[in-house]
């Protein structure tokens, strides 16, 4: 089963992974290239959609409502992201050649568009040690919005994320809730990679993925922890959907002594 998709960085909307694509049922993921002067409108027709500026500049219109993206790289500067409630149309004009990330799932409930500004959700510190990483919640669970859950993760050189290893594929509330995922790479310097390991606990499912620059994993099972390159520093945007809009994952029994013994929160750590 195919789960790694690379971005071509061709004009207008590339759609890389969706509904029965690497096991997903709800989740699309796509890149929109906007060049400078040029637009693209799309009609969301029962589906949500949270669009994050990559790089580049381009104002994001929605029924009336018009809103200035910028942003130098992933690197450079905090996200900006626009949240696109069902049944609306939005317009995208190129500023200055961009990309966006789009993230879609089909959706139930009606909400407001509504913009998420740079610095808007405070940075959260997860792991220790030798498995830190920085989080940028950008759509969480208190977001108003009906399945879509998106924010940004920067990994260090030499670092690992999404460790100890969790999942989120059974629903076992208030333990575990099912969230399909995908999640789109930048690295820098470009030319580093991170390894994507994906298994099960009787190991039927048992891979490791190379992800360079440009790169997205999707997957709707399993553990999956993830190892920057020395050298490189690895970032990620990451888009879940699922049954609900609540996020619970498990961790594998077997590693979550890391997590005890070196006083670190659980990898994605949620209220009660």
């Amino acid at each position: 089963m195919q789960r790694v998709f690379h971005y071509e960085r061709q004009p207008g909307y590339n759609k890389l992974v969706g509904p029965g694509d690497a096991g997903l049922e709800y989740l699309e993921f796509g890149l929109l290239r906007v060049p400078r002067d040029e637009q693209f409108s799309f009609s969301q027709e029962g589906r949500e959609a949270v669009l994050v500026i990559l790089s580049g500049a381009c104002t994001v219109q929605v029924d009336g409502q018009q809103w200035d993206l910028e942003r130098v790289s992933v690197f450079a500067g905090p996200a900006m992201a626009v949240y696109v409630p069902r049944h609306r149309r939005y317009t995208v004009t190129g500023v200055k050649p961009g990309d966006l990330a789009v993230f879609q799932a089909r959706s139930d409930q009606d909400y407001l568009p509504r913009l998420i500004e740079p610095g808007q959700t405070p940075m959260e510190v997860e792991g220790a040690g030798g498995f830190r990483r920085r989080v940028f919640p950008l759509v969480d669970e208190a977001f108003p919005a009906s399945r879509l859950l998106v924010g940004e993760t920067f990994v260090e050189s030499g670092q690992w994320a999404s460790y100890p290893p969790h999942k989120h594929d059974e629903d076992r509330y208030p333990d575990e809730v099912r969230l399909e995922e995908a999640a789109f790479f930048q690295i820098d310097p470009p030319q580093g990679f991170a390894l994507q390991y994906l298994y099960s606990a009787d190991r039927a499912l048992n891979q490791v993925y190379v992800l360079g620059n440009d790169d997205a994993f999707a997957a709707a099972r399993g553990y999956h922890p993830l190892a920057a390159a020395p050298g490189y520093q690895v970032y990620y945007l990451w888009g879940m959907a699922g049954d609900g809009h609540v996020i619970r994952s498990s961790v594998d029994p077997a590693h979550a002594w890391v997590a005890a013994e070196t006083g670190a929160p659980q990898p994605i750590a949620v209220p009660e």
